[in-house]
């Protein structure tokens, strides 16, 4: 039986006197892709930032595989298993293909693992090892999308959350992120997503969650929420 690998409590989020998230609930099962729709200023960003600690909540916890890492810092957070693809994907311009992805491993000393991680990352994207020496910054943006998911693998998550990964790439593209997440996720790895294309993400997760205004105000498998009246109108213009 799958067991759940995050667990979510009362989370709450203030920017100033702004309330971002206001006491959410949610657990991830290991092994399952699990995504957060909502419009814009809902609250997911924010919940992905306060739980691999670059953004310290006012209250609630955040267990990872029955640790409380709520204080922990975002780069404790990573060394334990927990990988971050922010939107906008945030490569370093003027660093290599090859020095992005090496910082993904910056807290890891085993050299030969770290060669293997190369090679999963190669596997997923071979347009990367093509481009080894070649600055991020010269990257299309469906590519520089590839680096940011190739970097956090470099961390050797046992859990990545992604936050937007399809903003802003053709279609064609859309498909090949898409389909990485999936065989990644058949690799073991278990993914949250945030993600604008709400239909696309549905089809691909086991549980879903619908953020409005930092509230959880709707969750389900995610087969019935992508039949849902209420979600198929508001989120996916049907």
């Amino acid at each position: 039986m799958e067991t759940e690998i995050l667990k979510v409590e009362n989370l709450k989020v203030n920017y100033g006197a702004i309330k971002a998230v206001k006491g959410i609930s949610f657990y991830v099962e290991k092994g399952s892709i699990v995504t957060m729709i909502g419009s814009n200023g809902a609250g997911k960003s924010t919940t992905l930032g306060a739980i691999s600690g670059l953004i310290r909540p006012v209250s609630g916890t955040v267990v990872f595989r029955e640790r409380n890492i709520t204080r922990l810092g975002a780069a404790r957070t990573s060394k334990i298993g927990v990988s971050l693809v922010p939107e906008g994907r945030r490569i370093f311009p003027n660093l290599s293909v090859k020095e992005n992805l090496l910082m993904g491993a910056y807290n890891r000393k085993d050299k030969e693992e770290i060669q293997s991680n190369f090679e999963t990352v190669f596997a997923l994207f071979p347009r990367l090892e093509e481009r080894l020496k070649q600055p991020g910054g010269t990257l299309s943006g469906g590519e520089q999308q590839m680096l940011a998911i190739g970097r956090s693998l470099m961390a050797n998550p046992d859990l990545i959350m992604m936050d937007e990964p399809s903003l802003g790439l053709a279609p064609i593209v859309v498909e090949e992120v898409f389909d990485a997440i999936q065989t990644l996720n058949r690799k073991g790895v278990t993914i949250l997503l945030v993600e604008q294309n709400a239909a696309k993400a549905l089809e691909i997760s086991k549980y879903a969650y619908v953020l409005e205004t930092g509230k959880v105000t709707l969750e389900g498998p995610a087969d019935e929420l992508l039949e849902s009246e209420d979600v198929r109108k508001v989120y996916l213009g049907i």
